[in-house]
Formats: structure tokens, C-alpha cells, sequence
């Protein structure tokens, strides 16, 4: 079996979409815990079982940072409070950085192990003329 498919075998069980008993999901569970699960199913598959777990908090960590602070980002947008150009160049630079941070604890191999691809692809997550256009 693929990495990616061990993957998606291990996403489908915390969503319980494999056999239920086996997923180890619970309807009261929140969605940090879900996001949580998921975290640990990729690094899991991606880094292996025993890669250093201090690293993996502080990339978790680094990742609810950067989730609350695109939602931070996207109230402002909503409530017209930053204009269009400000929420992507401003999400655009935080994920960079995340990202450059996330390069620093898990190093160049491993970041992309872990992410598929390398820091420099993954920056520009939202395409800014895209986004103007839809907006």
C-alpha cells in the first residue's frame, strides 16, 4: 500500500467512513481533536511512527496558530475592516512564514516528507489576481 493510500485509509477511519468500531472517532469529539487526529495520521504515515514528537508539537502548534490567524484575517475581510489585496498578501505571508518555520523544526527532507512538495511551491497559497477577480 501507498503512502497515500495508508493515508487515506487513516483520514477515512478518524471520520469514521471505515468501520466505525475501528475508527476510534466519537461523535462528541471536537474539531480540534479531529484536527489533531489527522495532524498525527500524516505525520504518522509521512514521517514515521517514531519521528521526534517535540518537533511534531511545535508544527502542530504552528499550524492552530496559523489556522486562528487566517480566521482572524478572514473576520477582518468580511467585516470590510482590511480590503481584498490586504487578506491575500496578508494570508499569503503568514503561510510563508509558517511555512519557513515549519522547514526550520522538521528540516528540508523531512518538510517535504511531510508536506509533499518543497517550502518554495507551497508559498502563494492564494492566487492573488484569482481572488480579486472572484471579489
Amino acid at each position: 500500500m501507498s503512502l497515500e493510500e495508508e493515508f487515506d485509509r487513516r483520514i477515512a477511519a478518524i471520520h469514521g467512513l471505515s468501520n466505525p468500531l475501528d475508527s476510534g472517532y466519537t461523535f462528541g469529539e471536537s474539531l480540534m481533536d479531529i484536527r489533531h487526529a489527522e495532524f498525527q495520521a500524516m505525520a504518522d504515515v509521512f514521517l514515521g511512527e517514531d519521528f521526534n514528537q517535540t518537533k511534531l508539537r511545535q508544527v502542530e502548534n504552528l499550524q492552530i496558530a496559523l489556522h486562528s490567524r487566517q480566521a482572524e484575517l478572514y473576520r477582518l475581510y468580511e467585516a470590510k475592516k482590511i480590503r481584498p489585496e490586504e487578506y491575500v498578501d496578508s494570508f499569503n505571508a503568514l503561510l510563508e512564514e509558517t511555512f519557513e518555520k515549519c522547514e526550520e523544526i522538521l528540516g528540508p527532507e523531512d518538510f517535504l516528507k511531510f508536506f509533499g512538495a518543497p517550502r518554495s511551491q507551497l508559498a502563494g497559497f492564494i492566487d492573488k489576481e484569482t481572488f480579486l477577480n472572484a471579489n
